[in-house]
């Protein structure tokens, strides 16, 4: 019966909880043999409950690099767009395979694709290139550009205000923005000295929140108040993942999302996000490099990011086990809206342990 399947698959779940809790502390090549060898009992696990339950829709189950080239050559994918991390690699722990199967879908003319929020070297491929690297910076100058660019006076540089990295900064700044942030070296904000603050007496046109690894509360309190002398201003996320992976044990790294829904909450305001699932991004990605969305595949870890971002922008998706999305989630949605999940969670075309079977 499904109960007795289910309880079967906790028993062997727990066994990898032991598992993992052992390998937290061990070296990276452990670490990313240990995300492998769960990877393939994920997906074992995920066979098993699709043995015994008849959904309408199931996605393909793909666990050997043969089935998965068969897949591509049949459904003419030309173009493949990978997630990051949880997907080419976890934290600072490389995915196994992961160069050597993105060389060999360049080497039979398939075109490669990194969705990022930051360029990583971490995976030294000396034949990809910049434009191959899609990066929420990329994103949200293009969005700002399209909104902000038109309808103001060229007597002055639109004005905006980032919480982010130097690099959200530089790309924002060469796309034709003067850029305003929140260098103080203290971290917190007093009501005192939050009445006292001297805020810059000309117009901010947007506030835009990236994944700032200093992030504190006199970056939050600046930024509500931007927002509340400028209310015409764009608040713009240029991603709301809830968290990455790191570690064996797979531990959560708040992610983007936990900066913007704070800036929201106090803000009253909503953030237009310009990453995944954004079709603005489908939509850049399309028209700056000439793709067919129907041969093209996505390659995710997240099914309400990356899975979204795939169907809704008409490609092809693919799920892998080394990030964020567990057995359980799969078994969850698989049992909504005929086996196809929810709107906001969706299944994918195909499922795979690992991106390395590529």
């Amino acid at each position: 019966s499904f109960c007795r399947t289910t309880q079967s698959l906790y028993t062997k779940k727990a066994n990898w909880r032991r598992i993992l809790a052992s390998s937290s502390s061990s070296s990276t090549n452990d670490i990313t043999e240990t995300i492998i060898r769960k990877s393939f009992h994920d997906m074992q696990v995920i066979q098993e409950y699709y043995g015994t339950e008849k959904s309408i829709f199931v996605p393909q189950l793909l666990s050997k690099k043969a089935d998965v080239s068969s897949y591509l050559k049949s459904n003419e994918i030309n173009a493949v767009l990978f997630d990051c991390d949880g997907v080419l690699y976890r934290g600072s722990d490389v995915i196994p395979n992961a160069s050597k199967s993105l060389s060999n879908l360049m080497k039979q003319g398939i075109k490669v694709f990194q969705l990022c929020d930051k360029l990583s070297k971490l995976l030294h491929l000396d034949n990809l290139t910049v434009d191959q690297m899609v990066t929420s910076s990329y994103s949200a100058a293009k969005y700002l550009q399209r909104e902000l660019l038109p309808f103001l006076s060229v007597q002055r540089k639109p004005r905006i205000h980032i919480i982010g990295t130097s690099g959200l900064c530089e790309e924002i700044r060469n796309a034709g923005f003067d850029v305003d942030t929140t260098n103080d070296a203290k971290c917190g904000m007093s009501r005192e000295e939050l009445a006292e603050h001297s805020f810059p007496q000309v117009e901010t046109d947007a506030i835009v929140v990236g994944l700032d690894n200093d992030f504190n509360y006199r970056k939050l309190c600046i930024a509500n108040v931007l927002l509340q002398q400028n209310p015409s201003a764009l608040l713009v996320a240029t991603n709301e993942d809830a968290y990455d992976l790191v570690g064996g044990d797979a531990r959560h790294l708040p992610g983007n999302g936990a900066l913007v829904k704070a800036l929201e909450y106090c803000s009253q305001r909503k953030a237009v996000c310009v990453g995944k699932p954004s079709p603005l991004l489908a939509e850049l990605i399309r028209d700056d490099h000439n793709l067919e969305a129907s041969k093209c595949l996505f390659v995710g870890d997240r099914l309400d990011t990356d899975i979204r971002f795939g169907q809704e922008s008409e490609m092809k998706s693919a799920l892998v086990l080394t990030g964020c999305t567990t057995v359980d989630k799969v078994v969850q949605m698989s049992q909504i809206n005929v086996g196809r999940g929810t709107k906001e969670e969706p299944l994918p075309t195909i499922i795979m342990p690992h991106m390395g079977l590529l």
